[in-house]
């Protein structure tokens, strides 16, 4: 008796854990798959005005970040193209890299001028939540799981 009364609440205790952990990890998946404009916008509140400003911001930074990828990895796919080429010069290889190199840069120009055109449409207690936002996603690496790094 006393041992099938052990084994009862063991039980329980190791349903309950299990219903705590498939919580744990379901609750964390969806926060993953969330696209970063949904949570964007449910951070900071956006109103009507600001949500319609912001769908346009968007979509005009993903076409621009669109083009930018698109010709980088045609770059890229020149560039290795060329493996076997015995004719491809330093030259051509410096300067296929040097757009590559720029184009990266326009990536990040174009990153910082989407954050500041949002910044641009947020109130003065937005804009805290905004930078909050940008700080946080640049002291970790999400493609990892990676926790922001100890200050």
């Amino acid at each position: 008796m006393k041992k099938n009364l052990l084994l009862t609440i063991l039980l329980i205790f190791l349903m309950v854990m299990n219903g705590v952990l498939l919580y744990l990890v379901l609750n964390k998946t969806e926060r993953k798959n969330r696209p970063p404009k949904v949570f964007i916008t449910q951070q900071l509140g956006f109103n009507d005005n600001q949500l319609a400003d912001f769908r346009s911001i968007d979509e005009e930074h993903h076409r621009k970040m669109r083009a930018l990828e698109d010709n980088s990895r045609d770059l890229k796919e020149l560039l290795f193209s060329n493996l076997d080429n015995t004719n491809f010069t330093t030259n051509e290889l410096d300067s296929i890299t040097n757009l590559i190199g720029q184009l990266s840069i326009d990536k990040e120009q174009e990153v910082f001028n989407y954050f500041k055109a949002l910044e641009n449409i947020c109130t003065d207690k937005q804009k805290i939540k905004l930078k909050n936002i940008v700080t946080g996603a640049l002291r970790r690496n999400p493609q990892r799981g990676d926790p922001p790094p100890p200050r």
